[in-house]
């Protein structure tokens, strides 16, 4: 089962992105293996931080936003989470 977290988000936009129709094949645009990719998506494993920014990169998005998003999917604790939430400019009311 596939949860939703930034890290299946930005997973997904590199897939949509680039028309990739498998897992397999998104694994091979990121170098990384097939079961690392679904530890990701059954949230056993966070993504790490070279392939978050090599999945930045691809999608042209800003390395702030990938570190906030990954923060929060990394952290447990609340008020953490409130915090970055509220520093992420497209959650600010």
């Amino acid at each position: 089962m596939e949860y939703f977290t930034y890290t299946n988000a930005i997973l997904n936009r590199v897939k949509a992105k680039y028309a990739l129709t498998s897992e397999y094949q998104l694994a091979k645009k990121l170098s990384i293996s097939c079961g690392s990719l679904c530890s990701m998506r059954k949230g056993k494993r966070m993504l790490d931080w070279s392939t978050a920014f090599l999945c930045a990169d691809l999608l042209e998005e800003s390395d702030q936003n990938v570190v906030l998003g990954l923060l929060i999917d990394k952290s447990k604790k609340p008020r953490i989470i409130n915090a970055l939430r509220e520093s992420w400019p497209e959650t600010k009311d």
